[in-house]
C-alpha cells in the first residue's frame, strides 16, 4: 500500500490507550458476524422473514466478492510486516484488501436504512458506517484504503442488490443464479489454496444454502407470527443456539492438514448452518407448537 498509510497507522498507533481501544474494539463488532447472525435470527424467527432473507443474501452475496477480492489482490494485513501492531488481530483473518467488517455492515445497514425510510435512521447508519471503517483503522486490522473501498462496495451492494432482489419476482432465479458464478471461483481457489483464501468458503456455503433453506421453510413449515413473544424469545435462543452448534460443531470434524480438503469442509459447514437454523428450525417450531 501507500507509504502515507503507514504513517497515519502509526499515528493512530500513538492515540491507543485502554479507553478508546476498548471504545472502537466494542464499534468494530458491528461488523462482525455474531451481530449479523443475531440480527437475522431474529428477524426470521420473530418479526419478518422475507427481509431477513434479503439482508442475509445481498450481505453473504457482498462478502463472497469481497473474499474473492482479497483472494486475488492478496495483500498482507499492515500488522504482517512488524511495521504497526494490531488490537483483536484473532479478528483479523484473511487478507487486508477489502476490509470485509467494514463492507460487512456497511451492506446490511444500507439495506436497513432503505428498508426502513426513516431520516435520523439514514443518518446514524451513515455514522456508524464511518465509525466501524475508522475502527478497524484505528485497531492496526487496516490500511485506510481498505475500509474506503470496503465502505464503497458495501453501500454499493446494499443499495443494488437492495433494488435487484425487490425487483425479481422468482428469488430463486438470484439465488441459485449467484451460486452459480461464484462456483468457478471456488473451483480456481482450489488450484492456489493456502489458509488465508478460507473465508471465501464460508461466504460461499452459506450462499448456496439459502434457496435451500427458503424452499423447505415454505413448503414444510412456513413460519407464522401470530404466537405470543415468549415463544418468538424461545424461537430466537434456539436459533442462535443452533447457529453457534452447528458451526463450532461441523468445525470439529475439520482434523486433516489438506487445505482443499478444509475448504470443503468450511462449506458444507456454513451451507448446513443455514439449512439447519432456517429450514429445520421452523419445522421444530411446527412440531413443537412453537
Amino acid at each position: 500500500m501507500f507509504d502515507f498509510e503507514i504513517d497515519i497507522l502509526k499515528s493512530l498507533e500513538g492515540l491507543r490507550n485502554d479507553f478508546l481501544n476498548t471504545l472502537f474494539e466494542s464499534i468494530t463488532i458491528l461488523g462482525e458476524e455474531t451481530l449479523l447472525v443475531l440480527l437475522i435470527v431474529t428477524l426470521w424467527f420473530a418479526f419478518d422473514k422475507k427481509f431477513a432473507q434479503k439482508l442475509l443474501f445481498v450481505t453473504m452475496a457482498s462478502m463472497s466478492v469481497n473474499s474473492a477480492i482479497k483472494n486475488f489482490t492478496r495483500i498482507p494485513r499492515p500488522f504482517v510486516s512488524g511495521e504497526v501492531t494490531c488490537v483483536r488481530p484473532d479478528t483479523a483473518t484473511g487478507y487486508s484488501f477489502p476490509s470485509g467488517h467494514t463492507q460487512n455492515f456497511s451492506t446490511w445497514s444500507t439495506i436497513s436504512a432503505m428498508q426502513l425510510k426513516k431520516r435520523l435512521i439514514t443518518i446514524v447508519t451513515v455514522v456508524l458506517i464511518l465509525l466501524v471503517a475508522f475502527s478497524r483503522v484505528f485497531l492496526g486490522a487496516h490500511y485506510p484504503s481498505d475500509v474506503i473501498v470496503g465502505v464503497v462496495l458495501g453501500v454499493a451492494f446494499g443499495t443494488a442488490g437492495s433494488i435487484i432482489y425487490d425487483k425479481a419476482e422468482n428469488k430463486n432465479t438470484i439465488y441459485f443464479g449467484m451460486t452459480i458464478i461464484l462456483t468457478p471461483l471456488a473451483i480456481l481457489f482450489m488450484f492456489d489454496a493456502e489458509p488465508l483464501l478460507e473465508d471465501f468458503y464460508k461466504f460461499y456455503g452459506m450462499v448456496a444454502g439459502i434457496p435451500f433453506a427458503v424452499s423447505f421453510e415454505e413448503k414444510y413449515a412456513p413460519l407464522e407470527y401470530n404466537v405470543g413473544k415468549g415463544k418468538k424469545l424461545l424461537r430466537i435462543v434456539i436459533g442462535v443456539a443452533a447457529a453457534f452448534a452447528v458451526k463450532e460443531g461441523i468445525k470439529l470434524l475439520n482434523v486433516t492438514d489438506i487445505v482443499q480438503v478444509s475448504f470443503i469442509i468450511d462449506a458444507v459447514r456454513y451451507f448446513v448452518l443455514v439449512f439447519a437454523v432456517m429450514g429445520l428450525c421452523p419445522l421444530l417450531f411446527k412440531k413443537c407448537r412453537i
